[in-house]
């Protein structure tokens, strides 16, 4: 079998849909050894396929496209195309919400990783709104063979706002936790911490600060705990997004610029030490497609609070605290709860380290190269 995957959407820095592209394709590189895969990146994404990350001789990298969105929109609908047709390719799977208009003879894959865009239109910038992008992602789902998504919640949205697709037609396939989410040594995180000025002890949360991730609420809930004399610090990691600016402002407005700790984009190898080092894992978010980081942070033996909405409430209840997303009081209690009670904190992390060892990337790698000998 003669497999392509489409790996432009990278970003330079890594969200939690690049980690899945980067462990898809890690996944089935190690299961699939007969299979042939060509593996369509951006010139700039060389060096993620070169040296120690090196893929095997079965995997081929093809640089024929670049970052910027109008490069990739024309290798992807006018250059991709032909490449499948002289390639010989037998699956295309096109990971990131869009297909080419024309495939040739290759079936297709295509994966939604949430509809967030229609769902909470209002939460995304005008790109990933509005009726013609609507029509793109609609049009991509009526024509691909299978349409694979990472929980059951994004495949009920799809039957929702996508007339004339059949549920046989969309796989639910969760993603994996990698390897490198695990407890760690004090020592071992303490100089991450002291690099990044991360202040202790800290409650965390990781994403980006756009206005679905519902960081008012979280900004709410922790003014309480400072009210109560609580001694933690507010950590929220990750790029600001297409709209900061309103967030910033709430922030200084309530005073809290010397608790609340705007870290940036973390580096996916000081990634792993920053969940470890919190004592509380926060993500209020209003809806996701799957939740990478509260899983990661289980991962790390961190106690989690969490939305009770979307793929949220699919993976982590039973496992983390779950508030519904728009109730400050709520999310101030189980944060409260789970910084002061002992054996609350415990049970927390017990359920949510073994919740996080049940998503694992050569089960996903297993399922999603079972949609390529189906649409086969």
């Amino acid at each position: 079998m003669r497999v392509a995957i489409d790996l432009t959407a990278l970003n330079a820095q890594a969200s939690g849909i690049d980690r899945y592209l980067l462990g898809m394709v890690r996944s089935l590189a190690l299961l699939e050894r007969d299979a042939k895969f060509f593996l369509f990146i951006n010139v700039e994404d060389r060096a993620r396929f070169a040296g120690s990350h090196r893929l095997p001789a079965h995997c081929h990298v093809l640089p024929g496209s670049f970052r910027p969105r109008i490069f990739r929109l024309f290798f992807q609908q006018l250059l991709q195309p032909l490449l499948l047709y002289a390639l010989r390719i037998d699956v295309l799977h096109s990971p990131t919400f869009i297909m080419p208009a024309w495939r040739g003879r290759a079936r297709h894959v295509l994966t939604i990783h949430d509809m967030s865009s229609f769902v909470l239109p209002d939460c995304h910038p005008p790109i990933r709104r509005g009726r013609l992008y609507e029509r793109i992602v609609r049009g991509s789902i009526r024509r691909a063979d299978l349409v694979t998504v990472p929980s059951s919640s994004v495949k009920a949205d799809i039957l929702r706002f996508v007339n004339g697709v059949s549920e046989e037609r969309i796989r639910v396939i969760p993603c994996g936790i990698d390897d490198a989410f695990h407890p760690r040594d004090a020592a071992e995180v303490r100089p991450v911490l002291r690099r990044l000025a991360i202040p202790t002890p800290y409650v965390l949360y990781l994403g980006t600060l756009d206005p679905r991730k519902n960081l008012p609420a979280l900004i709410d809930a922790f003014a309480e705990l400072v009210a109560d004399g609580r001694s933690e610090h507010l950590v929220l990691g990750g790029d600001a997004g297409w709209s900061p600016n309103e967030l910033l402002s709430r922030i200084a407005r309530d005073g809290l610029q010397d608790r609340i700790h705007l870290s940036g984009y973390i580096a996916e190898t000081d990634l792993p030490l920053v969940y470890a080092g919190a004592t509380l894992f926060v993500y209020p978010s209003l809806l996701e497609g799957f939740g990478f980081p509260p899983l990661e942070a289980m991962a790390a033996w961190v106690p989690v609070v969490a939305s009770d909405t979307s793929s949220l409430r699919e993976n982590l209840a039973g496992a983390a605290t779950l508030v519904p997303p728009g109730d400050a009081k709520k999310l101030a209690e189980a944060m409260r709860l789970l910084l002061t009670d002992e054996t609350a904190r415990m049970n927390s992390v017990e359920a949510g380290l073994k919740r996080s060892q049940s998503y694992r990337w050569d089960h996903f790698a297993a399922e999603t190269f079972a949609c390529y000998q189906t649409v086969l």
